[in-house]
């Protein structure tokens, strides 16, 4: 018990609450066996709440990207922590807030790919759309999983354009398969002013993203602190 990845039987996790119930500490229990004392704890309360049931391992759960991106956001502010995410939104493994907040902090996607709806086929295209998914990639945070959804195209082109053009520019991306040695491949100013426009749109649609997400945690904290004021105001007045 306790190899990374592995998962917990039944009876291995019974094992854990019944020390914990006997003294030990989570934290001493989760050296023993190598596993996360918040994980730990997490058995604790949904043994508390719903016995041996609450302990089984639940069938995969699809969530939403934007909810998703609200949790680990939410945990990257700081003054939070695995196991009461997991508990303030009810989502039964805190590992999987520990993928998302890896995936994320990598500039991996959140989204979730069932499958292998993920692995396109490349296509043929042009200098003016390998800059302008180049482009959108780093202007969203190097989001290749939502590249190649939008644009339909490979994994393997997204990343390949994207490291070009980071080390490069636009020029990198010229296709020179079959041109004549004079032809350099100039974009016209129009080109230019157009994909300058897109790149400021993906821009800009990327701030309203992160925009919505704050006013989301913002309104959440708001209740929580209504929350706990209410409840300090409730045990204040039991006193009296």
């Amino acid at each position: 018990m306790g190899k990374k990845g592995s998962r917990y039987s039944l009876e291995e996790k019974l094992v854990c609450i019944h020390l914990v119930e006997q003294g030990m500490n989570p934290h001493a229990v989760g050296d023993q066996y190598s596993i996360k004392d918040d994980q730990i704890r997490q058995w604790v309360t949904r043994y508390h709440q719903d016995g041996e049931p609450g302990l089984m391992r639940p069938k995969p759960q699809q969530y939403p990207t934007e909810l998703k991106k609200e949790i680990v956001q939410k945990y990257l502010a700081g003054q939070t922590s695995y196991s009461q995410l997991a508990k303030e939104y009810q989502i039964p493994n805190i590992a999987v807030i520990y993928q998302w907040v890896t995936r994320y902090t990598s500039g991996k996607s959140l989204k979730t790919i069932r499958g292998k709806a993920a692995v396109k086929d490349g296509r043929k295209t042009t200098q003016l759309e390998r800059i302008e998914i180049a482009q959108w990639v780093i202007a969203n945070d190097l989001d290749y999983v939502g590249a190649i959804q939008k644009f339909d195209v490979s994994y393997g082109q997204v990343y390949t354009w994207t490291k070009k053009f980071k080390q490069g520019g636009p020029s990198a991306l010229e296709d020179r398969r079959g041109k004549a040695v004079e032809d350099h491949g100039q974009l016209t100013e129009s080109e230019k002013l157009m994909l300058e426009n897109k790149r400021l749109q993906a821009r800009v649609e990327r701030l309203s993203t992160e925009l919505a997400v704050r006013k989301k945690i913002q309104e959440l904290e708001r209740r929580n602190a209504l929350k706990r004021k209410g409840t300090k105001s409730s045990k204040n007045s039991h006193k009296k």
